[in-house]
């Protein structure tokens, strides 16, 4: 094919998220695992956005993801290379450095699936790190991570409705059922449950509020990333200690944000704020 137009970017989950938290003026360092022959171009990346990070280097290469954007027709092709096992001795280090560093009021982001080599109880046992020093945890992530991740209690977790379905291993159909599922989250102690409805939205349950929340009218131009864009909505709401209606604002708008441009998690401030006026949000 002649004329195609290619753009290449350091991403995954930890950095889309992380630099929606930036562009909406809130500070943020990443912390995760990066193979040896990327972590020049990763943390270059990071520095020239003004996101501090902390990576512990393995030998490799960073696998490459690859999405196909088809404006005839609209239609979108992820091609996701193999993820490599890393070194179990990675989880140690990892945390060690959450203990030294998390502290009283911190909010520390738990996303992404966790590669081979990690246990499954990794984010368990960094809510319990995070617990022990004050610090509040977020969690968005998916399969046996999830499931043991919500017994320690988060202060929010983002499932998706296919993430949903395999918690409570059933289909669930509909949005008051939805919301049942994510009242029983709420029953086991999380605080603020984000359930993604990908183009419908997101439904959010906090105490006895259970509120359906719609995205603007748009005409989305890539959809990649939109999940972490909420998830960075969320974050920097919560951080400026939002109203739970206006987190649930944020998080929609930033998704659709990044629904109107190429690549993972661009988004920007004048624009989600102007669409946090366009999300409808009622009582489900």
């Amino acid at each position: 094919m002649n004329g195609v137009e290619v753009a290449i970017y350091p991403a995954g989950k930890g950095i889309n998220v992380a630099r929606v938290i930036k562009e909406l003026g809130e500070d943020i360092c990443v912390a995760g695992i990066i193979h040896e022959h990327n972590y020049a171009q990763f943390t270059h990346y990071l520095d020239s956005l003004g996101i501090a990070s902390h990576f512990c280097v393995i030998p490799g290469v960073t696998r490459i993801n690859v999405t196909l954007l088809e404006s005839a027709n609209r239609q979108t092709t992820h091609i996701n290379s193999l993820q490599q096992s890393v070194p179990s001795s990675v989880e140690d280090d990892l945390r060690a450095y959450f203990r030294a560093h998390l502290k009283q009021g911190d909010l520390c982001i738990g996303t992404g699936s966790l590669p081979e080599g990690i246990s499954s109880d990794f984010y368990f046992n960094l809510v319990k790190i995070c617990t022990d020093v004050g610090a509040e945890t977020m969690l968005d992530t998916t399969g046996e991570a999830l499931r043991m991740g919500v017994r320690s209690k988060p202060v929010m977790v983002k499932p998706n409705l296919v993430e949903l379905e395999d918690l409570f291993n059933e289909k669930v159909q509909g949005v008051h059922h939805i919301a049942l599922k994510g009242k029983r989250l709420v029953d086991m102690g999380i605080q603020y449950v984000f359930i993604s409805l990908g183009s419908d939205g997101m439904i959010a349950i906090h105490e006895n509020d259970c509120l359906l929340c719609s995205v603007p009218p748009v005409r989305a131009v890539d959809t990649v990333g939109c999940g972490d864009a909420l998830v960075g909505g969320l974050a920097a709401a919560y951080c400026r200690s939002f109203s739970f209606t206006e987190m649930c604002r944020m998080a929609v708008a930033s998704g659709t944000s990044k629904s109107l441009h190429a690549g993972p998690s661009i988004v920007t401030r004048d624009e989600v704020w102007q669409l946090m006026e366009e999300v409808t949000i009622k009582s489900v």
